[in-house]
């Protein structure tokens, strides 16, 4: 793949239609979808992330015989990336983000800038390579990944917090790596760089990205203001990440972080101009198409391996480079436990607060901050966009600095995916019987809500007296079976139990008498779709 460094040193792929009609290849799509089930189902029964079984699937299969396709950088860049960190950004809370900003931007910059160095040092004094080349590996390796970040992390039972500051590191530091990626290669290709210029562009990256992706969300949400078609608001959703991220990386600025911006945007707004059984739709879309793009990424990286080792030569695989990925794997970790056993104690990295928990329960989280230093497909996709030459010759040592970074992403992605679930566990930090609380005390809250505005119509003589004691029995019940669960009452949990029984029984009962229904002919097959989807919204309750 070609690759532009053109002025303010950014790194533009062009838009992927060739790789695209590349990628529809019909036993190409079925071969990756049937294995994206498999080994999904793997996962699901044996409780491991999905995107490490995905990897370690793909790993396997690359090196068994036969054709395996190529991850091209670009589809990564403009395919993948917008509606991959478009989704966890309209999902997360802009409370949490701004609470937890500064460390985010701390890690996004601070801790880019100094594993990128860490990396160079180890690349050019134990693997021998040149300092520009070493500074590329650094600037490739720097930044976590917002796609594994985001497909691990959420899945651990981690506190929100850490899932908060991981998430928002991952997305933001996109504009620190392109721009250090973009100022590397120059200095490879050309032999020189200006490091103002470097930091002007990053912050024009930024700036710019997060205006382009505002202004976009705002304009799309306007038009859907005028939309009422629930297949129309869906299009308008998967337009508002491409549409933010594509004009902005044609102006040189961020695209990822338009997307992000985009999102943030999007989400805080989705309430006031979506009906809600729209967002349930958009919601089950959302989530089956980041599912979708995530296994076919993960999948696409495992199955790298055979190129990889193709493009070293004649050489292959040495004990050295095994050797030279190790070592620069552990300078990332022993970097990033560095620098959260070190950082946040001297500048207050966590913001208000942090000093009021105890110093057992900091030094946990700092432990799993720490360890979470995933790099995944983005980094992958900047290594093989390295250009073929540099100043009329070969790009120095560019299959090695591949080799290295998937080296890498693997360990990386691996380890702390398959570690992280037990180590927060270990540490008591896990969330889920928390998260179960929170729940069952903000829809008792919710509950208490409605229940007083009955009580308020009732007796302004609104509404007839048995339609509100009806309505009031059954936010009662609920009040009551909430509250039982909060105070851990034995005898409501059974009562409980015995409600959630019945209504399973319920609604299987509908379900039989609904495919007689059927059966019959007696209602058109929309009226009869539009029932089973009702059952279908009352038994995910139930689940």
């Amino acid at each position: 793949m070609e690759n532009v460094v053109g002025a303010g040193y950014q790194v533009r792929p062009p838009f992927p239609l060739a790789s695209f009609r590349a990628v529809v290849d019909a036993g190409l799509v079925i071969a990756l979808l049937t294995a994206i089930t498999l080994l999904a189902g793997i996962a699901a029964r044996t409780g491991v992330p999905y995107p490490i079984v995905l990897v370690l699937g793909g790993l396997v299969m690359g090196v068994l015989p036969g054709p395996t396709p190529t991850l091209r950088p670009d589809l990564v860049l403009v395919l993948f990336l917008p509606p991959l960190v478009y989704a966890p950004a309209f999902y997360a809370s802009t409370r949490e983000a701004r609470a937890a900003a500064r460390p985010i931007l701390e890690l996004a910059t601070g801790l880019v800038l100094i594993t990128g160095v860490a990396v160079a040092a180890v690349a050019h004094f134990v693997a021998g390579l040149p300092w520009d080349v070493s500074a590329v590996l650094g600037a490739i390796l720097g930044p976590t990944d917002p796609l594994a970040a985001t497909s691990v992390v959420r899945r651990i039972g981690a506190p929100e917090r850490l899932v908060t500051i991981l998430e928002g590191e991952s997305l933001v530091n996109d504009g620190t790596a392109i721009t250090i990626y973009a100022l590397a290669v120059e200095a490879a290709t050309h032999g020189s760089f200006s490091v103002v210029s470097g930091v002007g562009s990053f912050l024009l990256d930024v700036a710019g990205g997060a205006a382009i992706g505002l202004i976009v969300a705002w304009a799309l949400i306007k038009v859907r203001r005028l939309v009422d078609d629930p297949g129309s608001e869906l299009a308008l959703s998967l337009l508002i990440p491409f549409g933010a991220y594509v004009p902005a990386d044609e102006l040189g600025w961020s695209g990822v972080i338009a997307a992000v911006a985009a999102g943030l945007y999007a989400g805080s707004r989705a309430v006031d101009v979506t009906a809600a059984d729209t967002r349930l739709q958009l919601r089950a879309f959302w989530d089956l198409l980041v599912f979708l793009l995530n296994a076919l990424l993960f999948l696409l990286i495992g199955l790298q391996l055979p190129h990889i080792v193709d493009g070293l030569g004649r050489g292959g695989v040495t004990a050295g480079l095994v050797g030279d990925v190790v070592l620069v794997s552990a300078a990332i970790f022993a970097i990033r436990m560095l620098w959260m056993f070190t950082v946040p104690a001297l500048v207050g990295a966590f913001g208000r607060g942090r000093d009021q928990d105890p110093p057992q329960e900091q030094r946990a989280e700092r432990l799993v901050l720490g360890w979470s230093a995933m790099r995944g497909g983005l980094s992958l996709a900047l290594a093989l966009a390295l250009p073929l030459m540099a100043a009329g010759h070969a790009f120095p040592d560019r299959s090695t600095v591949v080799f290295l970074t998937y080296g890498v992403v693997l360990i990386t992605l691996v380890l702390p995916g398959l570690t992280l679930g037990p180590l927060v566990r270990r540490l008591g930090l896990e969330r889920g019987r928390e998260l179960q609380r929170q729940r069952r005390e903000a829809r008792a809250s919710v509950t208490h809500a409605a229940l007083a505005r009955i009580e308020q119509l009732a007796a302004e003589d609104d509404v007839p007296e048995d339609a509100a004691e009806r309505l009031r029995t059954v936010y009662e019940t609920r009040l009551s079976r909430l509250t039982g669960a909060l105070e851990d009452d034995p005898g409501e949990r059974h009562v409980a139990r015995r409600v959630r029984g019945l209504r399973r029984a319920a609604i299987e009962a509908q379900r039989e008498a609904l495919e007689h229904l059927r059966a019959r002919h007696e209602f058109p097959e929309e009226v009869l779709r539009e029932v089973e989807h009702e059952l279908d919204v009352d038994e995910a309750r139930i689940r």
